[in-house]
């Protein structure tokens, strides 16, 4: 049997070996340096522009990132974040793996993403609650006014992933197209299901419904510069709605059994024009 002074001795040392790691995860690393590798490598594998403007240490595996914006190359705000608390998986690590885990709030609402990178291949998990798009930046930058929430996740595993989604309480206002002047519009809710290989969504679902006015749509848009979209559209409006836009509703010439008028929508994502 172990003598009790011998124990106590063995566990002081464990405390003060574990103690003074501890201090030196919060005190010594080099914090800045960590942040301007992790700028560096989502940039090497991304293409997007990531900025943190302070990473401070939470326990052994995790962080806070203070004030993470992620931009496009041009310098448009794609994402930002007042803060977001990142954990290193230990498990991950011991499988030659980096697991990762980020937990952000952004637009009133949380953004989870989970990330595992391994020498062959990389997976992405990107779960959203309650975010508000009319606080979202590159959305008011282009001149939409738009309200509502906005839910759901995104799986990716390779250059291969799938997403679904929810909008709730949507409304848009004073949307011009070309010129031409959108009817305020308002939707209870909507929903959206989409694929993507490579560069290529392939829109499987996406579903708005209103009292005014139904949308459904279909097809498929390729994301790279320029781009293309080939895109079919069905419009159910209220009989106010069809009133007060008679003369765009009689360009229109396919309606179907249930009252939903049809067209498709082509083009470059840049210069889209509708196919009537």
């Amino acid at each position: 049997m172990i003598d009790k002074s011998v124990l106590f001795k063995r566990l002081s040392l464990a405390v003060y070996f574990i103690a003074a790691f501890l201090v030196f995860v919060v005190l010594l690393l080099p914090y800045d340096r960590i942040k301007a590798k992790i700028e560096q490598e989502t940039r090497t594998r991304t293409g997007l522009d990531l900025s943190i403007a302070r990473i401070s240490p939470l326990f052994i595996n995790s962080v806070v990132l203070t004030d993470v914006v992620v931009s496009d190359p041009k310098g448009a705000v794609l994402f930002e974040s007042p803060s977001a608390r990142a954990a290193v998986s230990l498990f991950s690590l011991l499988g030659g793996k980096l697991g990762t885990d980020v937990k952000a709030k952004a637009y009133g609402g949380t953004v989870l993403i989970r990330a595992t990178l391994g020498t062959t291949q990389q997976q992405y998990q990107i779960d959203a609650e309650g975010l508000d798009i009319g606080a979202y930046t590159l959305l008011r930058n282009l001149g939409f006014k738009l309200t509502g929430k906005l839910g759901g996740n995104f799986e990716m595993t390779g250059e291969a992933g799938k997403g679904r989604f929810w909008l709730k309480s949507a409304t848009s206002r004073e949307l011009k197209i070309k010129g031409f002047t959108v009817p305020d519009l308002d939707f209870d809710q909507g929903w959206l299901e989409a694929d993507l290989k490579g560069d290529r969504l392939t829109i499987k679902k996406l579903e708005l419904d209103g009292k005014e006015l139904k949308v459904r749509c279909l097809g498929d848009v390729i994301l790279r510069e320029r781009g293309s979209i080939n895109v079919t559209i069905r419009l159910k409006p209220s009989e106010r709605i069809a009133h007060e836009q008679a003369a765009l509703l009689s360009l229109l010439k396919t309606k179907d059994a249930e009252g939903f008028y049809q067209f498709s929508v082509g083009g470059t994502l840049a210069e889209p024009f509708p196919r009537l």
